[in-house]
């Protein structure tokens, strides 16, 4: 008998290339400054004038060369000054005061200006219009008949058939974005808890007694997985307020093709969401407690949606954002950015330690941008180019290449060479946001996230200055780009 071995997957190394020497223009620039002033210095003073000069030249040498926490200085000094300037301006506190009836706007933390909603006449979906970005958004929700525990053959399978959605993107102009967001929410227990409710006897027994007592004990630590699966796409020219029919007809022909690209995948589309469970979906997001206590009082007749209601189209009623995590109704949040993946050959089923927690709620997203086959093609061109100046330089300056460069250039190769063969190319971006409801549940569950991560063979890192911008990104499932 012969056994099938699951294919493995491989991710490259992050890319830090810089102008000259992995120095940008940035730092060049504060880089020359600083030996200019150490020149005239010495030319003027000799060892003296270099030594008086020191608390010049000196602190800006260290401010073009030295990395903290993995970016240049200088990459701090906008993200620390914007962060004052929004502190100060109270930018950083969102109040909310929602007048009936339910408004047709979203104004969202992290989210510059507000989002227009409307109704995809054919699929029901609600599409969300960032006049800002240009974008229209619609979200599916799926789920699927499981991975861990199929066999190797099924599992390539699964995987070929998700690439192949991957590479249909590509091949749509309008396609700016898909992001896939899973996620654990309060409520594992509705189900359960309303068939019981309904047949149950009315003078039950003592084991009847004890059933429903695990029943009640177990309703408010349950969870249940969501998956959502968001297109960005970007918007018919002409549409300001509205979309026109015409630019309706084609979004929906895109949506449609990418659902059914899902569902060639062996996935179930459940739906499109529409307005009226938008409003859940968004606000599960920022009040997991009223989405907890809405799972428990599901209602109990057997026609009725055992969903929370979502007709409220509302955001949070309030959020305030801090450096290193955003407070909002009924949690706290942090969000972390995987800064590399796997460096490794790993089984595809390598995020399971981040995606499957019993005791930690956590939003893992994952972003993929299309890319342009000549774009693609000339920015890996353009690095080769740069890796090419970057190794006769080192070779003057008699400084010797080291692995992780090499590592680099291999990358730029297969890609390379996958593009040329027909493939298509896309930017990913995991991001991970950690749910809890105060402030130290949130530590605790931040270091259990980190060790998960671990696991998976991922780096991450916790976002600060931004969290807000970042949670928007990461635990909404509304496609948005990370600055």
């Amino acid at each position: 008998m012969s056994t099938h071995e699951v294919a493995t997957v491989r991710f490259g190394p992050l890319e830090q290339r810089g102008v000259l020497l992995g120095l940008g223009f940035g730092q060049l620039g504060i880089l020359g400054f600083a030996l200019l002033v150490a020149l005239v210095g010495v030319y003027s003073g000799g060892p003296s004038g270099l030594i008086d000069g020191a608390p010049i030249w000196l602190p800006l040498a260290i401010l073009a060369t030295v990395n903290m926490r993995g970016r240049p200085l200088l990459a701090w000094l906008p993200l620390v000054a914007t962060w004052q300037a929004r502190s100060r301006t109270g930018a950083t506190t969102l109040v909310a005061r929602p007048t009936p009836p339910t408004p047709q706007a979203l104004t969202l933390p992290g989210v510059r200006g507000p989002l227009s909603v409307t109704a995809s006449p054919t699929l029901a979906a609600a599409l969300v219009l960032d006049q800002r970005a240009g974008t229209v958004t619609a979200i599916a929700r799926v789920r699927g008949a499981g991975f861990v525990l199929d066999d190797a053959a099924t599992q390539d399978t699964k995987v070929s058939a998700w690439g192949r959605v991957l590479a249909t993107t590509c091949q749509m102009p309008r396609v700016l974005r898909v992001q896939v967001l899973s996620r654990t929410v309060a409520g594992g227990s509705a189900a359960a808890r309303s068939w019981w409710q309904r047949n149950a006897a009315t003078t039950p027994s003592l084991a009847g007694r004890v059933v429903a007592e695990l029943l009640e004990g177990v309703t408010a630590s349950a969870r249940r997985p969501e998956v959502f699966v968001a297109v960005a796409l970007r918007s018919p020219r002409g549409s300001v307020r509205r979309l026109s029919a015409t630019g309706a007809e084609t979004l929906q022909q895109d949506l449609a093709a990418i659902g059914d690209a899902l569902r060639a995948t062996g996935l179930v589309v459940d739906s499109w969401v529409d307005i009226s469970d938008l409003g859940a979906v968004l606000r599960t997001t920022y009040d997991p407690v009223g989405a907890r206590d809405a799972s428990s009082a599901a209602p109990t007749s057997p026609g009725d949606d055992e969903r929370p209601a979502g007709s409220s189209l509302l955001g949070p009623m309030g959020a305030e954002e801090h450096w290193a995590h955003l407070r909002t109704d009924s949690g706290v949040h942090a969000t972390y950015w995987v800064v590399q993946w796997p460096r490794s050959e790993v089984h595809p089923a390598f995020l399971n330690p981040l995606l499957v927690s019993a005791t930690t709620t956590r939003t893992v997203s994952l972003i993929a941008e299309p890319v342009t086959t000549a774009q693609a093609l000339r920015e890996i061109r353009r690095a080769k180019v740069e890796h090419a100046a970057d190794a006769t330089r080192r070779v003057r300056i008699g400084q010797i290449e080291d692995e992780a460069t090499r590592a680099e250039v291999a990358e730029l190769s297969r890609r390379e060479a996958e593009l040329v063969a027909g493939h298509g190319d896309l930017r990913f971006t995991g991001l991970i946001t950690v749910t809890a409801p105060t402030l130290d549940e949130l530590e605790v569950a931040c270091t259990a996230t980190e060790a998960a991560a671990a696991q998976a063979m991922c780096e991450v890192r916790r976002l600060v200055g931004q969290q807000a911008v970042a949670h928007a990104a990461a635990a909404l499932p509304l496609a948005r780009g990370v600055l």
